[in-house]
């Protein structure tokens, strides 16, 4: 097999959680000279070099490539249980170091779905050459059926962003229009989209938010960056901008839907929030602590130190928090505090184990400047 690590994954545009850390990750592999290719299943995005798009047929493109694959390591970043059964596949009858990477719901989910899916789960995570989790709880589930500790990696998400990250070239102008004469400018993202009956990404509650807060801060701007909306998807969106209209607030959210980069909206903003009710590990919220932008988020999973929690689907509570922060803003006179960097090692420890995945020694120790994710 080829000395090689094969990302089976996605590349940007959109900027995803996903798409933006296997663009870092490429980034990271270069300098360290570990050998890679991106086969992006998720669209045409391509380079004509080590990113090679496989949106077309992918299905039947997967299935030759647990057959035939050539690359000795591969990276799956694919919540699709038939991709971890096929992952599994290559480990046992073909010798490939296969590394899944957990990073939402998806295990728990199959955990608790019929059993013939229970079983398939249980036996792929369990002949996974190593798994990556992006939080502590998500490791606990993979060791809870069955994976020795020793194949488990915590690793969050957030990777070291290249020097051009807030580039506002990013960002479609739609969204410099909007918070150019808004103060304070309250950032969010997410998508249309329900878990368990209610907003995944709290996008109600943000509405809500923006009437309550509308006396008290007249120039109020609310920036929801989309990092995917599709035409089936509009009907719940208008649903909302029809709520806003009803409140009186249509002109204080922009619910911007143009794939962009989150990374430039964050470094305008007064506060970043993450009103969730469900959650991997949200990079989003480790690229606002990077900045030293404050961050709120909601406490259905481990967060990050630095970050102000609030209980989950709790509109007063969230509110609350929203209020304190914007008012400490205020009565020290600086829009951030310091950036909490944090430590890098776990950078390290990732990047290494992609080498040893390819055979290759342990890569250099990471630059202290650039790989700092947030503990």
């Amino acid at each position: 097999m080829v000395r090689r690590l094969a990302i089976l994954g996605s590349y940007p545009p959109p900027y995803t959680g996903v798409t933006t850390h296997i663009e870092r990750l490429c980034r990271l592999l270069d300098e360290r000279s570990i050998d890679y290719i991106v086969y992006n299943a998720t669209s045409p995005a391509h380079d004509g070099k080590r990113v090679v798009s496989v949106q077309d047929g992918r299905q039947s493109w997967f299935l030759k490539y647990a057959l035939r694959g050539k690359e000795r390591a591969a990276l799956l970043f694919s919540d699709r249980l038939v991709t971890w059964v096929l992952g599994a596949f290559m480990v046992t009858l073909r010798g490939k170091r296969v590394i899944l990477r957990l990073r939402n719901v998806a295990l728990e989910n199959y955990l608790a779905s019929s059993w013939i899916r229970r079983k398939l789960c249980t036996f792929a995570v369990r002949r996974m050459w190593r798994i990556v989790c992006v939080n502590r709880g998500l490791l606990e589930i993979a060791a809870g059926v069955g994976v020795p500790r020793e194949r488990l990696l915590w690793c969050p998400g957030f990777l070291p962003p290249a020097p051009d990250a807030t580039d506002r070239a990013g960002v479609d102008d739609t969204v410099w229009k909007f918070v150019a004469d808004r103060s304070p400018v309250i950032a969010a993202n997410g998508k249309v989209n329900v878990h368990r009956g209610e907003d995944m990404y709290g996008l109600d509650h943000l509405v809500e938010l923006a009437s309550r807060l509308s006396d008290d801060y007249p120039n109020l701007g609310i920036v929801i960056c989309f990092w995917d909306h599709l035409p089936k998807d509009e009907d719940a969106l208008q649903a909302l901008r029809n709520r806003a209209a009803e409140l009186g607030v249509a002109d204080r959210i922009l619910f911007q839907t143009k794939p962009g980069r989150l990374m430039p909206v964050l470094a305008e903003a007064d506060l970043f929030v993450r009103p969730t009710n469900t959650d991997g590990d949200a990079n989003s919220i480790r690229e606002a602590l990077y900045l030293g932008v404050p961050t709120i988020a909601s406490d259905v999973v481990e967060r990050p130190d630095g970050t102000v929690l609030f209980p989950t689907r709790d509109l007063d509570a969230f509110e609350s928090a929203v209020r304190k922060s914007l008012a400490n803003t205020s009565a020290t006179g600086t829009r951030r505090p310091e950036a909490k960097h944090g430590g890098f090692e776990h950078v390290d420890r990732y990047l290494n184990l992609l080498a040893e995945a390819i055979g290759d020694a342990p890569a250099a120790p990471a630059n202290t400047q650039q790989s700092t994710p947030v503990a």
